[in-house]
């Protein structure tokens, strides 16, 4: 699934107002697990064996990096609500600032675009 279109499937989720049900965002975590584990793996491997390097310069893992900040996002707006409750989880501000991420490019590639189509 390209990462345009979990970002899509996430606002889908959402009501007028940002919010989200519990089950819903547990589902959507669920689902993008084991991509989740597996790009959190390649970035822990990546810092390991090059630490002075910033992981945002390579334009080609840019998307892969967004996906595992989205994902903590999600999960951590998740685990801060209370588990069995009705409340529900705000996920309008996470999503806004991945797509609005300039994904520390230098300043000459502002306008690269989120969803990563090849130019």
């Amino acid at each position: 699934m390209r990462f345009k279109e979990v970002i899509d499937e996430l606002e889908a989720l959402l009501n007028l107002e940002g919010f989200c049900s519990r089950d819903k965002v547990a589902w959507w975590l669920f689902k993008h697990e084991e991509r989740y584990i597996g790009l959190s793996k390649i970035k822990d491997t990546l810092e390991a064996e090059f630490p002075d390097r910033n992981l945002r310069e390579h334009k080609s893992f840019i998307v892969e990096l967004l996906f595992t900040e989205l994902y903590e996002g999600v999960n951590k707006n998740f685990e801060t609500t209370k588990p069995f409750s009705k409340e529900e989880v705000y996920l309008k501000d996470i999503i806004m600032k991945i797509k609005t991420s300039t994904n520390g490019l230098n300043r000459k590639d502002k306008n690269f675009k989120w969803d990563s189509s090849p130019r």
